[in-house]
């Protein structure tokens, strides 16, 4: 049934957060990288630009890995216990785009941060 309320529908994308964050581990990454990253930020003083171009960043990544485990239970509900090369494809090609997220989120940690940290070596 289509939720009625806007309150509902934000009721329920909250519990699909919490239900990803309880049962899959590349969430808690996720979210352990992205806290790290914006106390990072903060320590180095980022300039707004770079605020935004990090929020864009975790977010990507964050919606990838949740569109990733949401295709995972459908394809588990659909095929069970089940094997299916089909449902194997589906799986790893969710899988893939996570990875490509993540692989530009470390692009742009290498940008951003970097050169900010090389300026705290000592010479």
């Amino acid at each position: 049934m289509k939720n009625r309320l806007l309150k509902q529908s934000f009721s329920h994308a909250f519990n699909g957060i919490v239900q990803a964050f309880k049962t899959e581990r590349n969430v808690k990454y996720h979210c352990i990288s992205g806290i790290a990253s914006i106390y990072l930020a903060t320590v180095l003083d980022f300039q707004l630009i770079e605020w935004a171009i990090l929020i864009i960043t975790i977010t990507i990544v964050f919606t990838a890995e949740l569109l990733n485990t949401a295709v995972e239970y459908a394809i588990d509900m659909v095929c069970g216990n089940e094997y299916s090369e089909i449902a194997k494809y589906a799986k790893d090609i969710a899988a893939g785009a996570t990875l490509i997220a993540a692989i530009g989120a470390i692009g742009v940690f290498s940008i951003l941060y970097i050169p900010k940290l090389l300026l705290l070596i000592p010479v």
